[in-house]
């Protein structure tokens, strides 16, 4: 019961997202209007699936270990009070602070680098939304929980995370009032340099754990840090959509084989990280939740693609047989 409950809690916190960049932002994105609703449809699709596979497998679900998903949460806690201490008071921008956090818990801390990253993209929230002095806290404990239950289910999606992150500051600011901010859209004149970024930080990740088998946090929060040390402004808005291109790059190669296929994702993010980028300002787990839609939604398109293309292929052998 408990593990449903969580379930639809991030799938709701998901078509949040989805209703409030439709609802709220399609007269400035209408160019993206019919993606954004495929988009949608793709990832309901792919929930039912992912809740179906869970159900299949239930039985081998582990018990609970206190002990561990005490440190787990405790991991996660660290990261995102780190990281928003080297963000805020170190001021060295929510890119840097969150790369860094990540890449010493992948190196020192391998068992829970994982929670130690999810921490760092709730440290990475804008300090209007963590006002009050047990908001941060409540974050926390939210992502934490659910990063705990959500082990059974979706499994290697590039920017789940994030999206667990996303869950405990949208609970947060819910909670002590602060509401995320809507900023302006994101200038034209910026797309192609913003989509180059993406495509070319979303390959570089996968390839980077594909082809140099490195693990899904080390490579994501290297090519943050590089991205961040080597452009003179490391909160750029590139440098930015290229770290949220780095989440779905994190997918796992058992669900994209191909480069051809992560090229798509890429794109994919492309389309709504610029739709989205009025949406959400300044909080933790933003780009790894656009990140998460992203792949979710990406992945059951590739798969009915491949799908229907096989049955065309069939009924084209066929056709030539008779």
């Amino acid at each position: 019961m408990i593990t449903l409950t969580s379930f639809l809690f991030m799938s709701l916190v998901a078509f949040y997202m989805f209703f409030s960049l439709i609802s709220g932002q399609l007269t400035s994105v209408n160019a993206y209007g019919s993606i954004l609703i495929l988009t949608v449809c793709f990832f309901a699709i792919q929930l039912r699936y992912e809740w179906k596979t869970y159900k299949s497998s239930v039985k081998r679900v582990t018990a609970i270990d206190i002990k561990s998903d005490f440190l787990t949460l405790l991991a996660l806690t660290a990261g995102a009070y780190i990281t928003f201490f080297l963000n805020h008071s170190l001021g060295l921008g929510s890119v840097l602070a969150s790369s860094t956090v990540g890449l010493m818990g992948a190196w020192f801390f391998k068992r829970y680098a994982t929670a130690i990253y999810c921490g760092s993209f709730i440290g990475m929230s804008c300090n209007l939304i963590f006002n009050h002095p047990s908001s941060l806290f409540i974050a926390c404990l939210v992502s934490g929980t659910l990063f705990i239950l959500s082990r059974p289910f979706f499994i290697g999606y590039g920017g789940k995370l994030g999206f667990l992150a996303f869950c405990g500051t949208l609970t947060a600011s819910y909670l002590f009032q602060t509401p995320l901010r809507t900023i302006d859209a994101l200038d034209p004149a910026l797309y192609p340099l913003v989509v180059l970024f993406i495509v070319g930080a979303g390959l570089f990740t996968y390839a980077l754990q594909r082809s140099f088998e490195m693990d899904a946090v080390s490579a994501s929060a290297l090519v943050g840090l590089l991205l961040g040390l080597v452009h003179p402004t490391p909160n750029h808005v590139i440098v930015v959509a290229a770290f949220c291109a780095s989440f779905t790059g994190m997918v796992s190669p058992l669900k994209v084989r191909r480069y051809s296929e992560m090229l798509f994702l890429s794109l994919l993010t492309s389309v709504l990280y610029i739709a989205i980028f009025t949406l959400f300002d300044g909080a933790g787990g933003k780009l790894g939740a656009t990140a998460f839609l992203t792949t979710v939604s990406g992945i059951s398109m590739l798969q009915h693609y491949q799908t229907i293309n096989r049955l065309v292929l069939t009924k084209l052998s066929l056709s030539k047989s008779r």
